[in-house]
C-alpha cells in the first residue's frame, strides 16, 4: 500500500480506530479480566496499531465501559503485540511510547507462526479482525492453542456485515466495472458465518463444549455526513479500489459513494458493522460460562 502522509498504522487508527476499539472491548469483556495480574501474559495477535493493547493498558475512551479495563493499572500484565506489517508495528511502538506501556513488547511476526513463543506461556490470546487473513487459519488456531496455558482463553473476531465495504464495492463497480469475480477487500463468505469460525477453533484443538459465540455491532459512525464521505474517500481505500483508474474515473469516486448511501445512513452518519466474537478455552480448567450461545 502506498504511503499517503500518515503511516498505514496511523491512518488505520484514525479511520477505523473507534469501530475497532468497540469491537475489541466487546471481545475483551468475555475474558476474566479481574484475574489478571503482573504475572499474567496476554498476546495481542495481528495487533495492528495496538487497539487491544491500548484497552488493556490505558484508560478507556468515553464510548467504552467494560469492567476490568484497563487491567490492574498498579500491576499491569505483560502484553505482547505481533503483526506482519512493519507499518502497523511502527504505530504500535509509537503508542506504547506515548502512553507509557511499560509492560508491553512488540514483534514483526506472522500470527500463523508463533514459534518464537514456548508452549503454555499466555493467559489469553486476542486476535481482533485478522484470522480470515491467515493462509491457514486452522494452523494459526493450533498455534494459539499451543501457546495458551491450561485454562487460558483465545478470543477471535470476524465480520458478519461490512456496509462500508459494500458501498465502496458498488461505487467502484458503477465507475469501473470489473465484471464477475472477487472484488477489492472481499472476505471469503464462509468467514462471515459464525459456524465456520467456531469450526476453525474446534479444528485448531479447542473442545466443542469450550467454544462460545456472540455478536456485536460496533458501527462505523461519524459526526457529520461530510466526515463520513471523507472517510469513505480516504486514500487508505481508494489506493486499492481505484488502482489503474484514469484521473476522470478517480474524480467520480466521492459522488458515486454518496449515491450509494441511504437516507437513514446520511441522517445518522453511521454505517452498519456487525461482528462475531468467538471465545475458546483451553482444556485444563473448568469452562467459564458467559452470556453467549454455542454451536
Amino acid at each position: 500500500m502506498q504511503r499517503i502522509g500518515l503511516s498505514t498504522g496511523s491512518l488505520y487508527e484514525s479511520l477505523v480506530g473507534e469501530t475497532a476499539t468497540r469491537l475489541a472491548a466487546a471481545a475483551l469483556s468475555h475474558l476474566p479480566l479481574a484475574s489478571y495480574t503482573a504475572t499474567s501474559r496476554i498476546l495481542d495477535s495481528a495487533c495492528g496499531p495496538g487497539i487491544v493493547s491500548k484497552l488493556l493498558l490505558s484508560p478507556s475512551p468515553p464510548y467504552v465501559s467494560v469492567p476490568g479495563l484497563p487491567v490492574s493499572t498498579a500491576a499491569p500484565p505483560r502484553v505482547t503485540g505481533i503483526d506482519i506489517s512493519p507499518s502497523m508495528l511502527e504505530q504500535y511502538t509509537a503508542n506504547a511510547r506515548t502512553l507509557g506501556w511499560a509492560t508491553s513488547e512488540s514483534y514483526t511476526q506472522d500470527s500463523q507462526d508463533l514459534s518464537r513463543f514456548s508452549d503454555g506461556v499466555f493467559d489469553a490470546v486476542v486476535m481482533n479482525i485478522g484470522i480470515f487473513a491467515l493462509e491457514d487459519a486452522v494452523t494459526g488456531t493450533r498455534e494459539m492453542h499451543r501457546v495458551l496455558k491450561p485454562g487460558g482463553h483465545a478470543v477471535v473476531t470476524t465480520w458478519k456485515t461490512r456496509r462500508p465495504q459494500q458501498i465502496m464495492n458498488r461505487a467502484a463497480e458503477a465507475i469501473h466495472p470489473r465484471g464477475e469475480g472477487k472484488q477489492v477487500m472481499d472476505i471469503d463468505l464462509k468467514w462471515m458465518t459464525g459456524e465456520h469460525l467456531v469450526n476453525v477453533m474446534v479444528d485448531g484443538g479447542f473442545g466443542q463444549g469450550n467454544v462460545g459465540l456472540s455478536e456485536t455491532a460496533p458501527n462505523w459512525t461519524f459526526d457529520s455526513p461530510d466526515a463520513l464521505l471523507g472517510a469513505l474517500s480516504s486514500p487508505m481505500w481508494t489506493s486499492q479500489f481505484c488502482k489503474g483508474w484514469s484521473e476522470e474515473e478517480k474524480a467520480r469516486w466521492t459522488d458515486e459513494v454518496a449515491r450509494q448511501l441511504t437516507d437513514e445512513e446520511r441522517a445518522s452518519c453511521s454505517l452498519e458493522m456487525v461482528a462475531f466474537v468467538c471465545v475458546a478455552q483451553k482444556e485444563g480448567d473448568r469452562w467459564v460460562s458467559s452470556s453467549y450461545g454455542r454451536f
